[in-house]
């Protein structure tokens, strides 16, 4: 598998939410997980841009009672 920015070799990558690159460890900035099981990353191409560094930075995880709440609410 290749990184699609830097064209190494990489035998695990992640995918960038915001530009949807694999790539690897050294490409990636940062990452963490939004959920249990969900964790997202940014490359360092779309850390420079400074609108989607924001989107990053403030993406959280709803907590879970707050999630049951909407959905019983739009239910009714």
């Amino acid at each position: 598998m290749l990184c699609e920015r830097c064209k190494k070799d990489v035998y695990k990558h992640m995918l960038c939410k915001y530009c949807n690159r694999k790539i690897c460890n050294a490409c990636m900035k940062s990452s963490k997980k939004v959920t249990k099981i969900n964790r997202i990353a940014i490359c360092k191409d779309c850390w420079g841009k400074t609108k989607i560094r924001k989107e990053y930075k403030n993406e959280i995880a709803t907590p879970p009672q707050e999630a049951a709440y909407e959905r019983s609410y739009e239910r009714k």
